[in-house]
């Protein structure tokens, strides 16, 4: 009966109610887009570097993770990457050679990272063979030697463009020097500037043939069928590689695993300061309530309502108003956040911002359904929390006083 009469009661002044119900709504509305914006930014940043830099875990000697030094290479890499491949759960296994050199043009020079891959197995890693547009080239077109695939940060730098020639000198694994001259047949656009800038693709097979012998693999990069699988498979290759050392992507990458973690307590965060502030008007709203009901609630006290249900009643009105305005605002928040997720955000006017942090100019705004479960909850603590002091005042009603007042 009590509930009946206390959702009864907060439609005996419609205007009043509509206006808190809609501050809510809006309120909660804004802050779900906003967590989500944020939360599909990092959640597609994070993937973006997985997919096109590092995939899901790589293996490398103890000895090269310390001083990158091409000498430091991994032994028996096809022994390796056969036992990688056969642990159910693994999607793809690729080798890599890694050099520090530079790249020169006739008009510039650069210091850049230098890759040897298989191209065939490296597209089974990364998706960076995507990120080449139709009309700059391809992923190692043809059987030509000496091809490389740079980015088009790196092509502005040299000032170069396709089929032009470029000249990489490196160190090799024996401690010697070489140089020799490659022709541009790929250049790749990624949503990091920083990347294309400095990363440079060659065959393997090709530096095997400068260099006089095998350059030797300093990575091999594993991809996941599924990323929930890495702390599992991990420490399984710690145990059977114990010769090298198996990191994934947030060791890799430690300021990824940071903004995740940042991110994941600044969305709860954001919503926190939202109803907090509009706590403050639903305290308000039922303090006014309570000081126009004086008479009435006297009346109802007078006549043998006991104070608990006076408590009860005013805790539940608070409760109503707050859940209908969240439970419209999530509604009206996870339409256009599905909207948008499907459609995406253009921000392609910022593109040159965006890609110095490594984002896409595109952003698809994303949140979990844990998440929504966890704002049910905050926005009913809300609405207890609102409740406590418009309650408290009703309950320090004196009937016999009350019932006298106009």
């Amino acid at each position: 009966m009590i509930f009946l009469i206390a959702f009864k009661n907060i439609w005996r002044n419609k205007a009043r109610s509509l206006i808190v119900i809609t501050a809510v709504t809006l309120g909660l509305t804004g802050g779900l887009i906003a967590v989500a914006v944020m939360t599909g930014l990092v959640e597609q940043k994070v993937r973006s570097v997985i997919n096109t830099e590092i995939s899901h875990l790589q293996i490398h000697s103890p000895s090269y993770l310390k001083n990158s030094e091409p000498r430091f290479v991994i032994h028996e890499p096809e022994k390796v990457m056969q036992f990688i491949s056969q642990i159910p759960g693994v999607k793809s296994v690729c080798e890599r050679t890694l050099l520090t050199g530079m790249a020169a043009s006739p008009n510039s020079a650069a210091g850049v990272r230098i890759l040897g891959v298989d191209p065939p197995r490296e597209k089974t890693v990364t998706n960076l063979y995507s990120s080449i547009p139709d009309s700059s080239g391809g992923w190692f077109t043809g059987s030509r030697k000496n091809q490389v695939v740079i980015g088009h940060k790196l092509a502005e730098k040299l000032k170069v463009r396709l089929k032009s020639k470029i000249v990489l000198r490196f160190q090799g694994t024996d401690g010697n020097l070489y140089e020799a001259a490659f022709s541009i047949t790929g250049i790749f656009g990624t949503a990091s500037s920083v990347f294309d800038e400095t990363s440079v693709f060659v065959k393997k097979t090709d530096l095997d043939v400068i260099t006089g012998g095998e350059s030797g693999i300093h990575e091999i990069a594993v991809m996941m069928k599924d990323i929930s699988s890495i702390p599992l498979i991990q420490p399984q290759l710690k145990r059977s590689l114990p010769g090298c050392d198996v990191q994934n992507w947030i060791e890799i990458k430690p300021e990824m695993g940071l903004l995740t973690s940042v991110i994941a307590v600044e969305v709860y965060v954001i919503l926190g300061i939202i109803l907090f502030a509009l706590a403050f008007g639903i305290v308000n709203t039922m303090l006014m309530i309570v000081f126009e009901r004086t008479r009435e609630l006297g009346m109802l006290m007078a006549v043998g309502m006991s104070k608990a249900r006076v408590f009860n009643m005013i805790m539940l009105e608070t409760v109503f108003l707050t859940f209908i305005g969240g439970v419209t605002g999530m509604a009206l928040g996870a339409g256009l956040i599905a909207f948008l997720g499907h459609h995406g955000i253009d921000l392609s006017v910022v593109s040159k911002g965006l890609s110095a942090y490594g984002v896409d100019t595109k952003i698809y705004p994303i949140i979990t359904k844990a998440f929504y479960i966890n704002l049910t909850i905050m926005i009913l603590s809300t609405g207890v929390l609102s409740a406590i002091m418009p309650a408290r005042k009703a309950l320090k009603l004196k009937p016999v006083e009350a019932i006298r007042i106009e």
